[in-house]
This record gives structure tokens, C-alpha cells and sequence, in this order.
């Protein structure tokens, strides 16, 4: 190995500072005690905190979607005439500027 290429190391306290946990690691960094927001101990990936909540895929999703679409096309239609005693007014089509 070429002499005096290589960054000096040292060993550097990481602090933690959710939980307070410390690590002694070996790096590059100058600084001897280094805080950190959030470490193995608390973060919510590694205690497997956030694989309670499970995420549906893309597919689950669509069927999903295709079920729920099904209950609608299958609900009983209701009589329109027995239920709306109402009756629709035509609509007044326009043809041109002069008729405003």
C-alpha cells in the first residue's frame, strides 16, 4: 500500500440522541463525539414496528375495486316510476346566439 493516501481513522462515540445509546465505531470523521437522531434501538424499521401495517399490492387493490363494482351491479334496481311521481321537463336546446 502507498504511505499517506489513505484518510486517518479513529474511533468516534455516535450518541443517540432518542434514546441515548452509544457506539464506539471506527471512522474517518474528526469529530470524537457525534449525535445522531435516531439509532437501531429506537427507529420504528428495525423494531419491526411498522411491519404491523401491512400494504396491499397493486393487484389486491384492483380486485378489490372489481368486488366492490360487483355489489353495485348486483343491488336491486328500484322502480323509477313507483318511487319519483315527478315529471322531467324537456330541456330547452339552444341553436344559436338569438335564442338567450
Amino acid at each position: 500500500m502507498k504511505k499517506e493516501i489513505h484518510p486517518k481513522t479513529q474511533l468516534v462515540k455516535f450518541k443517540c440522541a432518542s434514546c441515548g445509546s452509544e457506539y464506539d465505531i471506527v471512522s474517518t470523521n474528526k469529530q470524537a463525539l457525534v449525535n445522531i437522531d435516531v439509532c437501531s434501538n429506537c427507529h420504528l424499521f428495525y423494531k419491526n414496528a411498522s411491519g404491523d401495517k401491512k400494504s396491499k399490492g397493486r393487484a389486491e387493490k384492483l380486485s378489490n375495486k372489481f368486488n366492490v363494482g360487483k355489489q353495485v351491479m348486483e343491488k336491486p334496481k328500484v322502480d323509477s316510476t313507483s318511487t319519483n311521481t315527478k315529471k322531467k321537463s324537456a330541456k330547452k336546446v339552444i341553436t344559436s346566439l338569438e335564442d338567450f
